[in-house]
């Protein structure tokens, strides 16, 4: 008996022919075929209403932002341009302002100079002026004194014929004389 039981419980141990079931793994064929007919139907749908639209709001959208990006780019161009043009004309305003300023120090030198001689001159005119009347008013003093001493001198000339003195009164009238000049 226990080999009987064995034997039957071997046999029992092989599968029985399996039943064609259908499951996730094993579809039926009749579903499969109207699983993609469905899907190709609505493909055909959706790239006819949705996808469509789809591809050209995308489409419009990358032209709108190649647009945008391209205007950027001359945008930054045009700035980088203007940079440069602001920079150059700051440089040529400075190399001009540089100039200007070593002109006018030029000039004012040259000025400086032109007023020193200018004064030079003045001063020696002045000076050439001033010794003219200096000499001038010599020459008049002199001529005054000449004056002077002449008229003293035939003043006590005179007075000393007058008065025909001897030596000693000469001399007193002399001294006198001498004094009051």
């Amino acid at each position: 008996m226990a080999e009987e039981n064995l034997s039957t419980s071997v046999g029992a141990a092989e599968p029985a022919p399996a039943k064609h079931e259908a499951g996730f793994f094993n579809p039926e064929v009749q579903v499969l075929f109207l699983t993609w007919v469905t899907f190709f139907i609505l493909l055909v749908i959706l790239y006819k209403y949705a996808w469509k639209p789809i591809l050209q709001a995308l489409d419009a959208r990358e032209a709108g932002i190649r647009k945008a990006v391209e205007e950027a780019e001359k945008t930054r161009a045009e700035y980088e341009k203007i940079e440069e043009t602001r920079k150059r004309l700051i440089a040529e305003a400075q190399e001009q302002s540089k100039e200007i300023i070593e002109q006018s120090r030029k000039a004012a030198v040259n000025a400086a100079k032109v007023i020193e001689q200018k004064t030079k001159e003045q001063a020696e005119i002045v000076m050439e002026n001033a010794q003219r009347e200096i000499r001038s008013e010599k020459e008049k003093a002199e001529a005054t004194l000449r004056e002077e001493s002449a008229r003293v001198a035939v003043a006590l000339a005179s007075k000393i014929i007058e008065e025909n003195l001897d030596n000693e009164k000469n001399q007193k009238l002399v001294n006198r004389l001498i004094k009051e000049i």
